[in-house]
């Protein structure tokens, strides 16, 4: 038997909230929303939300990791909606990045990459090194 994956589910309180945040605070496209279930598209990945009768327990697992044009812009707009920075902007040789905690606790990864030229450069020479 060979698995396939499908999806990455995320265990919330208020789906209709955790839509709003994914949908205005990032940009991902709705596929699916009610109250007890939805679907958000994310480059050919479907992040599913599914309503949780209990307090879910959130930790650091999953990360959701996105690649954004400009980090402080979207730390600040996610802030905005109740998500929270956790630690600083950090900037390694390819780009800056962020962690970011979800108002339902979920761990995302913010990354501005550095431009294309320099990233392939990069990715030749493997002696990373962070700032």
């Amino acid at each position: 038997m060979t698995a396939q994956f499908r999806q990455i589910m995320l265990m919330v309180e208020d789906v209709l909230a955790t839509v709003e945040f994914y949908h205005k605070g990032l940009g991902l496209a709705i596929k699916t929303a009610t109250p007890a279930w939805a679907e958000l598209e994310a480059n050919g990945t479907t992040i599913a939300i599914h309503a949780s009768h209990e307090k879910p327990q959130a930790g650091s697992s999953p990360i959701l990791s996105f690649h954004v044009t400009d980090v402080y812009t979207a730390i600040e707009d996610l802030e905005a909606m109740g998500a929270r920075l956790e630690g600083q902007v950090r900037q390694p040789s390819f780009g800056k990045v962020a962690a970011v905690r979800t108002p339902d606790g979920h761990l995302l990864s913010l990354l501005e990459p550095v431009d294309d030229d320099l990233l392939r450069s990069l990715l030749q020479n493997p002696q990373h090194t962070e700032t």
